[in-house]
């Protein structure tokens, strides 16, 4: 049994096949953003290499989310799991840390090509320091929210890619619903500032802003309520 529970300790949920194919794309869209900018001469500038590295971060997030947890209903080793000593709560905050460990790691693939593009461009002059904080601020809050969205709907669907597709296509289109929302009048646009869907996805992957104060806290808030509830889904729902 000790060996099927491996599953859920940090080196086995970083150091997988799929972790670094979906890093290694990730850095081969802002090699290939770089390329065009420094030697192609399209002048692009570090948003561009921020956009089109945070789209493709979306959408991998999203997969390793729901694989994290999705991938223990697929080898029915949840059963294992929750026949183990480890609590619901254990097993959850393991898999975030893991998760966060990783967003970590493609916050710094970021930070370390847009140095390269910096000091390697000569045409370049950003603030490297405020897109440094931004970065590692947006990727763990951001990553830390899609994870725990990911998890509570693998627990009900137990299917990691009917996850995937609710959980993505879920998130854009609660992005609209909210910014309709917000439309109709005043007083709701007040509310919806205290839905994350309604600024979170466009933030992050603009490549020209960063998460404010209020927005950060608001995605604490959320990711903090999502955290205390899942526990008490997973011990009604993680079996198969």
């Amino acid at each position: 049994m000790k060996n099927k529970l491996r599953t859920v300790f940090l080196k086995q949920e970083c150091v997988t096949r799929s972790v670094f194919i979906c890093l290694g794309l990730v850095a081969l869209i802002g090699a290939i953003v770089i390329f065009c900018d420094g030697y192609r001469g399209d002048y692009l500038g570090p948003s561009a290499i921020v956009a089109s590295y945070s789209f493709i971060v979306d959408i991998v997030f999203v997969y390793l989310a729901v694989s994290s947890l999705g991938r223990e209903f697929q080898n029915r080793t949840i059963n294992m799991i929750r026949v183990s000593s480890l609590s619901g709560c254990e097993v959850i905050l393991r898999k975030l840390l893991s998760f966060l460990v990783l967003s970590i790691v493609a916050a710094t693939i970021l930070v370390l090509e847009l140095a390269f593009y910096k000091y390697s461009v000569q045409h370049v002059d950003f603030p490297l320091w405020d897109y440094i904080r931004g970065i590692y601020i947006d990727f763990l809050l951001y990553g830390a929210f899609i994870y725990m969205v990911s998890s509570l709907l693998v627990l009900f669907v137990k299917s990691t890619l009917t996850a995937f597709v609710m959980t993505y296509f879920g998130v854009t289109g609660m992005t609209f619903f909210t910014l309709y929302l917000a439309s109709l009048g005043d007083t709701i646009t007040k509310l919806m500032t205290y839905v994350p869907f309604s600024f979170m996805r466009a933030v992050f992957t603009s490549g020209q802003q960063f998460f404010s104060l209020r927005e950060a806290f608001v995605l604490f808030a959320w990711t903090l309520v999502l955290l205390l509830l899942t526990p008490a889904i997973y011990e009604k729902r993680a079996f198969v």
